[in-house]
Parts: C-alpha cells; sequence; structure tokens
C-alpha cells in the first residue's frame, strides 16, 4: 500500500501529539520524548509517546504504546508506522536519526507476519520525512521463520 499525502499529514502530526503527551522523568516539555503513531488496515490512527518507568528496563517505547492503543481497539493489521522525537532526544542521537529499537523491530515484525501487510515506516524530524523504508528493508533481509 502507498501512503497518500493526506495519510503520511495525519500520521506525522499523530505522532508529533504523541511527543507531547510521552510520560516522562519530570513532566516537563523538555525531556527526552519519543512519539509514534500507527495507521490501521482500516484507516484509522493511533498514537503515543512512551511511558518511561524509573526501572528504566520497564519503559515502554512509544512504538509498544502505539501499537498496544490500536490493538486496544481492537486494530492489529498495521500498514504504517511514523517515529519522531524532540530536541532532547535529537540532541542525545548526535545527529543521527532515531530508528525503532531491536525489540520495537520484533514487535513490528511479528505484527507483521500475523497480518501479512506490507509495513511502511517514517522517521520524521520538525514534521519532515527524512526516511520512508519497508518495514522488510529496516529489519534486514533476514529470512524470518513462520
Amino acid at each position: 500500500m502507498s501512503l497518500t499525502s493526506d495519510q503520511k499529514l495525519a500520521l506525522i502530526a499523530a505522532a508529533e501529539e504523541g511527543v507531547r503527551h510521552a510520560y516522562t522523568e519530570h513532566q516537563s516539555p523538555d525531556d527526552f520524548r519519543i512519539g509514534a503513531a500507527v495507521l490501521t488496515e482500516k484507516g484509522h490512527i493511533f498514537s503515543s509517546g512512551q511511558y518511561r518507568s524509573d526501572s528504566g528496563s520497564l519503559t515502554l517505547h512509544a512504538e509498544q504504546c502505539a501499537l498496544a492503543h490500536a490493538s486496544a481497539h481492537g486494530e492489529y493489521g498495521i500498514v504504517a508506522l511514523a517515529v519522531t522525537w524532540n530536541e532532547k532526544a535529537a540532541s542525545k542521537s548526535e545527529g543521527e536519526s532515531i530508528y525503532p529499537c531491536h525489540m520495537c523491530k520484533q514487535l513490528l515484525w511479528e505484527s507483521h507476519l500475523h497480518s501479512g501487510l506490507d509495513m511502511e515506516i517514517l522517521i520524521v524530524e520538525k514534521g519532515e520525512v527524512l526516511e520512508q523504508i519497508h518495514l522488510q528493508k529496516l529489519v534486514g533481509d533476514y529470512t524470518w521463520p513462520k
């Protein structure tokens, strides 16, 4: 599926909303914040920011939260995901784009395996799509067991 311009804009806006609503250490707009949004095969968009845990290991990443948000509404077929971040996260990434981590890629891949949908990933900074990549390319050319 190829995303329309309107779908991209809505997905980016929802991911940016996820940044604003992330649960962070001090609940300050200046805290490290990541946002993500998913577009389902039914055409709905669900977004979230990360949910930080003091332990660190229990922190839920924005991509995980967006997937869970869609699932909580009975939607499991994900056709696209947008990921974005704030200035604090950008400064910690030292100028590099922020991609889903390996745990999040695993969850996205499992979603793909269950739905069969060819998911597109949008890496977004300051409202601009830096990269639009298919999940298969993001996880590599590894042939995953079914």
